[in-house]
């Protein structure tokens, strides 16, 4: 019977082969069909792939071109600059650092050839995997694809040729003819597969075709790279040499001028001509048309001075033109808030504005005149926040004196500044520069005497500064750095400038505090009635928390952000914007471990990163706490059905100390990281001296963890507390200890772990009330009852309020008056009621004094004690 059944069973396996084959089959040319139609979609839009690539080789050769044509005009431009050019020098320098740095930037060409490489691939190999469908193509023709741009691939074939044995090669011989396959194309298959390869093969050619072209520029490319990058080394080495000018070795002292002067004299005519040409302009044709580009150097430094000329007059006329327009709106409108003594600061910040929106864009075509006018704004935008503070500060009847003070500092920084844009030469500037600065020092020291009392003490202090930096000016232009002294110069001028800005927000908020918010706090203060004292105090955040953020916040961090930004301004304007990353950004500490790794790195950016992180982070903390505390109270009172809380009667020391821990813990993480500091060695010590540190700080950890149970509710600050006899009110709990004020006025303090070994008391835990007895004796023979009416009537009169509204006798036990004992002398009265602890003291002292006046005006007899001696006589 088993005989039988297994042919049964072979036949019925090949046939579920054969159909499973088959399925096969139809699904892959369904694939097949698919594939032809993406490929065929691909293969209709090639021209307009190969047009948007042809754009955007087009740019990119653009590209190419227009950076060797730089790089080839600032080798010339840098390899020609005389070292006494100071400002010639620094603009070429700034020219190639930003060109080779927006070139090394700039990845289109290395991403452009793995794009191609990678569509020339893939398709390849789409190409070989359709020729192995059976029946297996022998070959690809060359008139279809090239046979360079074919993938092969034969390694399974030489695996399998060197491992198998004779049978199994000819298994394989016979697995690889069409025939013996497992599966082979119809003849709707075969049509799918040839098209496929057609349409691929196209696509294919194509990306071949545009990786020759990528191939060639990219020689090109690396031509301009490594000549940029030679003007760039060349640059820097410069630009070493150009700080040691500056800085260190100074420009030629005044007294070595003066001895030398015949000599400095031909020095100066001789840069002067060098600097400046007329010969262009005079010699033109008045047929001819002069273009800017075909000016030679010297002729564009004459251009630059008439253009600054041009834009001088330009700003003038619309400040007149806005003073005008001004004048007769205030004499026939008569506008009462338009005062005539503010008119020229409203009309120099009005046509100031008017300036740098309407006339700057014009310039921006023209590489060195767009430099100059971008200058000239930088010194326009500090003088608008300048003469926006004095309009908005000063009233009209000191605005005089005030320009007294500044005025000196406005006209030689604009001198500076158009010293710069129009390329003074070197020995120029120290000829002029310290005999200028005498001239100003002396100008604002007259200024300064001049003011003395006639306006504010603020600005009188920025006067004295002012002439303080003068001072340091001219002794620095005097000894003969004199580009350090226009640095410094126009460093104070964008300096003071922000300080102005800074001074003027800080008086607008002094009135806004003054005139609106101290109202708004008033009336909050008496809205809340819930609390009182500290807490209340603290509530009003809700009402000054804008003020705050302006004072605590923005203010100070305007002030930190102003230092650096003043000194990058500064450099800027002469073109050393990279000596300010090189010390700003730059890390001025680095520790290296003995691996070799940096460890930590700090930086003068992270320093002012951390410091007005510091600023945020600290109101932060205390905006989360006051709504910590107002949400605390909301849920309290809801929670009881209460409309006061007394004070301290519910504990927010603990939420506050978890606030701070996350809110400065997170400051530390951001120091860490800016600063990279080292965590991974300090793990290890810190692991290996984990057990000895322990059993050293095991008291300290124990009330450390007692202090947390003890913020979390079990003691409040204000709390009556009884330990080892001593009764007192909590003034402070901390992480190690508790701190209380005894009865008798006195400051103790308990450990948080002695405090739980001596199972303190809470006298204020439940309800805040404690039962008081106050005794007092009768003689015998009097009336009980009359007595405890007495003391009843007496005592109800001491049923009073504390300032919390809270009875003082608690309303639910009232106050008994009973017998205690009979002594021998008298019968002790109790006079028994449950008082508020806080109020115990007071209280006890007054009922005695209440109860003995009772006593006395109802004729009762207290006997004091007394004994009866009975002689008897023998």
């Amino acid at each position: 019977m088993t005989k039988r059944l297994i042919p049964i069973f072979v036949a019925l396996c090949a046939c579920c082969i054969a159909g499973y084959a088959a399925g096969n089959n139809r699904a892959l040319n369904n694939t097949l069909r698919d594939l032809k139609n993406e490929l065929h979609t691909s293969y209709t839009h090639l021209p307009q792939t190969q047009d948007y690539f042809d754009g955007v080789y087009e740019r990119r050769h653009q590209e190419i071109l227009d950076a060797i044509t730089t790089s080839s005009e600032q080798s010339i431009m840098l390899y020609t600059q005389e070292s006494h050019m100071t400002f010639n020098m620094t603009y070429v320098l700034k020219s190639v650092s930003r060109e080779y740095k927006t070139f090394t930037e700039s990845k289109h060409y290395g991403q452009g050839i793995n794009t191609v490489n990678f569509h020339i691939d893939r398709y390849a190999r789409l190409i070989e995997a359709l020729r192995r469908l059976p029946p297996q193509m022998k070959e690809i023709k060359e008139t279809i694809v090239p046979d360079s741009l074919l993938y092969h691939n034969d390694s399974l074939d030489i695996h399998f040729s060197q491992s198998a044995s004779t049978l199994e090669k000819e298994i394989i011989r016979m697995v690889k003819d069409s025939a013996s396959a497992p599966f082979v194309l119809d003849e709707k298959g075969e049509e799918y597969r040839d098209s496929c390869i057609f349409y691929a093969s196209e696509v294919l050619k194509m990306y071949a075709s545009n990786r020759t072209k990528i191939m060639r520029d990219s020689i090109h490319y690396q031509e301009a790279s490594m000549r940029m990058k030679e003007n760039y080394e060349y640059a820097e080495e410069r630009y070493m040499e150009l700080q040691d000018y500056i800085f260190r070795e100074g420009q030629i002292p005044y007294i070595a001028l003066i001895k030398d002067y015949s000599g400095f004299k031909k020095v100066l005519d001789t840069e002067i001509s060098k600097q400046y040409d007329l010969s262009q302009f005079e010699n033109k044709d008045e047929n001819s048309q002069l273009r800017i580009e075909d000016l030679s150097v010297q002729s564009t430094h004459i251009l630059l001075i008439v253009v600054c000329a041009l834009l001088l007059i330009t700003l003038v006329v619309f400040w007149g033109t806005i003073y005008l327009i001004l004048w007769l709106i205030h004499r026939f409108a008569k506008f009462n808030w338009l005062k005539r003594k503010q008119l020229p600061l409203l009309s120099i910040l009005t046509g100031t504005i008017l300036y740098i929106l309407l006339i700057s864009p014009l310039f921006n075509d023209v590489e060195y005149i767009h430099m100059g006018v971008k200058n000239i704004n930088t010194f326009l935008w500090l003088l608008i926040a300048f003469a926006g503070s004095m309009l908005l500060r000063i009233k009209p009847n000191q605005k005089k004196h005030r320009l007294l003070l500044y005025l000196p500092l406005f006209v030689i920084a604009f001198f500076i500044i158009i010293a710069r844009n129009t390329f003074f030469p070197d020995s120029l500037l120290v000829l002029i520069m310290p005999p200028l600065m005498l001239l100003v020092s002396i100008r604002q020291l007259v200024g300064c005497l001049l003011s003395n009392g006639k306006t504010s003490t603020v600005d009188m202090r920025l006067g004295w500064a002012s002439l303080i930096v003068y001072v340091i000016v001219f002794v620095a232009a005097f000894m003969g750095y004199t580009f350090v002294s226009l640095l410094i110069f126009i460093w104070w001028y964008f300096q003071l400038a922000v300080a102005l800005a800074v001074i003027c927000v800080s008086e607008l908020l002094g009135r806004y505090k003054t005139k609106r918010l101290d109202d708004k706090v008033k009336a909050m203060r008496e809205s809340i009635t819930y609390v009182s004292g500290e807490d209340r105090e603290s509530l009003l955040f809700g009402a000054t928390w804008l003020y705050d953020l302006m004072r605590e916040v923005v203010i100070p961090v305007m002030i930190v952000l102003s230092l650096p930004m003043c000194v990058q301004l500064s450099l800027n304007i002469f073109d050393f914007n990279d000596l300010f990353i090189k010390y700003y950004t730059e890390p001025f500490f680095i520790n290296v471990g003995n691996d070799g790794i940096e460890s930590m790195s700090i930086s003068v950016k992270s320093i002012v990163f951390l410091t007005a992180l510091f600023l945020i982070l600290r109101y932060l903390n205390r905006a989360i706490h006051a709504l910590w505390q107002y949400f605390r109270y909301r849920l309290f009172m809801r929670k009881y059905n209460r409309t006061t809380i007394r004070a301290n009667e519910i504990n927010l020391s603990l939420g506050n100390s978890i606030i701070s821990v996350i809110v400065w813990m997170t400051f530390i993480c951001i120091l860490v990281y800016q600063w990279k500091v080292p965590t991974g060695w300090r793990a290890l010590v810190a692991g290996g001296l984990s057990a000895g540190i322990g059993l050293a700080l095991k008291d300290r950890l124990n009330n450390f963890i007692y202090g947390i149970q003890l913020l979390g509710g079990r003691l409040r600050v204000g709390d009556w507390i009884e330990c080892d006899g001593v009764r007192g009110k909590v003034t402070a709990i901390n992480y190690q200890c508790v701190q209380m004020e005894t009865l008798d006025g006195t400051e103790m303090s308990f450990l948080n772990s002695s405090l739980f070994g001596k199972n303190f008391n809470n006298l204020t835990r439940n309800n805040s009330y404690e039962r008081v007895k106050i005794f007092v004796g009768v003689s015998y023979g009097t009336d009980i009852q009359r007595v405890r009416e007495v003391l009843l009537e007496a005592m109800n009169r001491m049923r009073t309020k504390d300032r919390y509204g809270r009875e003082i006798v608690d309303p639910k036990y009232g106050i008994k008056v009973m017998v205690d004992e009979m002594s021998d002398s008298a019968v002790n009265i109790a006079v028994t009621q449950f008082v508020l602890v806080a109020e115990r003291l007071p209280f006890v002292d007054r009922a005695k004094e209440v109860v003995y006046n009772a006593l006395y005006e109802a004729g009762i007899t207290i006997p004091f004690p007394q004994c009866d001696v009975h002689l008897i006589k023998d």
